[in-house]
């Protein structure tokens, strides 16, 4: 089976995730892996304020170490995050294509971090992805307190 993604540096941000190949519209390309946490659970933030920590809709979460974390965000995203029910009713996250994704295209998602403070929405999560719709946070605006 040919590999669908590959790791190096990005433009936007340190290392990112990027196709080896050409993707389809709705393939699924690479799990969200990574240590496990039960509802109301959440790893320290690191040193460099940095957090990979993906919040599941049971409450649960995952902290991303796999190659999935690597996929940088974007206000106009061509990868979506989606959740699946594997064995034993445990959610599993995956990396969708959006649309067709040429080889060598990075692979990027819309984050839409749960950031509260529109202080820190726009400081500490400032988001460059230099889309023309780009909204300047990766934080979900639905969450920003106004």
């Amino acid at each position: 089976m040919t590999r669908k993604v590959i790791a190096r540096k990005s433009r936007l941000h340190g290392m990112g995730l990027f196709a080896a190949r050409d993707l389809k519209a709705g393939e699924r390309l690479i799990e969200y892996k990574g240590r496990r946490y039960g509802k109301g659970e959440y790893p320290e933030m690191g040193d460099d304020g940095v957090t990979k920590f993906l919040g599941l809709s049971d409450g649960t979460g995952i902290d991303g170490t796999g190659w999935a974390a690597l996929a940088n965000h974007s206000c106009d995203p061509n990868c979506e995050l989606q959740e699946e029910t594997g064995r034993g009713g445990r959610i599993r996250a995956w990396l969708f294509a959006l649309r067709d994704i040429r080889a060598g295209e990075e692979l990027l998602w819309d984050y839409r971090l749960d950031i509260r403070s529109r202080k820190a929405a726009y400081s500490d999560w400032a988001c460059r992805c230099g889309a023309d719709d780009c909204r300047g946070t990766m934080a979900d605006p639905k969450r920003i307190r106004r």
